[in-house]
């Protein structure tokens, strides 16, 4: 059995693994299942190694995630309110409206704003209407994406494959920048840490990053060595 911070892990693998988007290479769908079920089983692998197979894959789906997550956002501004209502009982539709009409927004209910307006009971209601309306916009979204949105969708996943190539470069330019880095094994440390902070990003494993700030951080770590070195001349 893995400890509870591998499980947690394996738990992010199986997300992705499931939650693959549409137009997913079926080579990369069966090779992430494939993978995903001897982690299962596997209880010799390290965290480390977990990592890097989770990575590896994550990198591979990313722009179809994120395109996907941007259509999904697009049906479920125009449509979840709509889902929400329909899962409501008469008394919590009345309690919504209630809240609309002080200020409240569809939107709100994702955060911690409605919590002072609806008893407990009302917000574990609430919640799981908003787990149904999730599954409901991401199945509408999957049948829009394979036919009246199939040209868009397709070309979005062609442009973040074109920003995660561009990702892959600069992280390793970073890589190769922390190898060369023999003055100060600290920097080297710190900049290795970072772009394993990135990739994190791309897969679930950590929060993600802005693709702004990845573009900054060359910049940023150069700015650091020089730091290094006036230190040492201190």
């Amino acid at each position: 059995m893995h400890n509870p911070l591998m499980q947690h892990t394996l738990d992010i693998f199986s997300h992705l693994v499931k939650q693959m988007p549409p137009l997913v290479p079926n080579d990369t769908k069966e090779d992430a299942k494939q993978a995903y079920e001897q982690m299962k089983t596997n209880f010799d692998l390290s965290l480390e190694e977990m990592e890097k197979t989770i990575i590896v894959f994550g990198k591979k789906l990313w722009p179809y995630r994120r395109a996907f997550e941007e259509f999904f956002n697009i049906h479920e501004s125009e449509m979840g309110e709509k889902f929400l209502i329909g899962k409501l009982e008469p008394k919590l539709k009345r309690k919504y409206k209630g809240f609309l009409e002080y200020g409240g927004t569809f939107r709100d209910l994702h955060s911690g704003n409605p919590a002072m307006f609806f008893d407990t009971e009302e917000r574990v209601q609430m919640c799981e209407a908003l787990v149904g309306v999730n599954e409901d916009v991401a199945r509408y979204t999957a049948q829009s994406v394979l036919a009246s949105e199939r040209i868009k969708y397709e070309k979005k996943i062609v442009e973040f494959q074109v920003i995660l190539d561009d990702i892959e470069k600069r992280l390793n330019t970073l890589l190769m920048m922390a190898d060369d880095e023999q003055e100060h094994p600290e920097l080297a440390s710190e900049i290795r840490q970072q772009v394993l902070s990135f990739e994190y990003g791309l897969c679930l494993l950590g929060p993600p990053h802005h693709y702004e700030a990845i573009c900054r951080t060359e910049e940023h770590f150069v700015g650091r060595k020089q730091e290094y070195k006036l230190r040492s001349l201190a």
